[in-house]
């Protein structure tokens, strides 16, 4: 485990997985496992649990992600960030996803898109880009595309625009595949 973070992936006979999901649901009630486990672990100071559950065959797959609260401060990384006076990453994120689609969807039917769409989405992509340990290694050619964007509306070149689209559209899918 990271920390911050804790990832599972098992296969199990049903029974084993309803184990599995009783002890994990007894230790989120009452803070610890009731029986411990080899594989137990302690989810006292969870903020996010994502569990997918298939049947393969007679077994099931149980793949598992825990995020923790930063264990120095017992805090949310965007709960820092609001404190220093920024709004939290979530939040940016889901704006910049709202404008980017109507700047894309705009430029599909060939007309350019509104200037505020445009000023708002480079300037959330700005912000975006200050908030540490969601893609840093990316943020310098992200950056650049986004200037590019600015630059091709300015210019009123559509073929451009819808161009910087696509790769923002990659970029976007490419990090989402590495840090989601």
């Amino acid at each position: 485990m990271s920390g911050k973070e804790l990832k599972l992936e098992k296969m199990l006979s049903s029974q084993d997985a309803a184990v599995f999901l009783r002890a994990l649901a007894a230790e989120i009630e009452n803070g610890a496992m009731e029986q411990p486990r080899e594989d137990a672990f302690d989810l006292k100071d969870f903020k996010k649990i994502k569990i997918e559950i298939k049947r393969v065959g007679s077994q099931v797959e149980l793949k598992g992600k825990v995020k923790f609260n930063d264990p120095e401060t017992g805090c949310r990384d965007e709960d820092k960030q609001a404190d220093k006076g920024k709004p939290k990453y979530k939040s940016v994120k889901k704006r910049m996803e709202k404008t980017f689609k109507h700047i894309s969807a705009a430029a599909e039917k060939g007309v350019m898109p509104d200037r505020a769409d445009i000023e708002a989405f480079v300037a959330d992509s700005d912000l975006m880009v200050s908030y540490p340990g969601h893609g840093d290694e990316h943020y310098e050619a992200y950056s650049t595309t986004c200037v590019q964007l600015n630059v091709a509306f300015e210019n009123n070149d559509l073929a451009a625009l819808r161009e910087r689209c696509a790769q923002l559209e990659a970029m976007r899918k490419h990090c989402h595949d590495q840090y989601k």
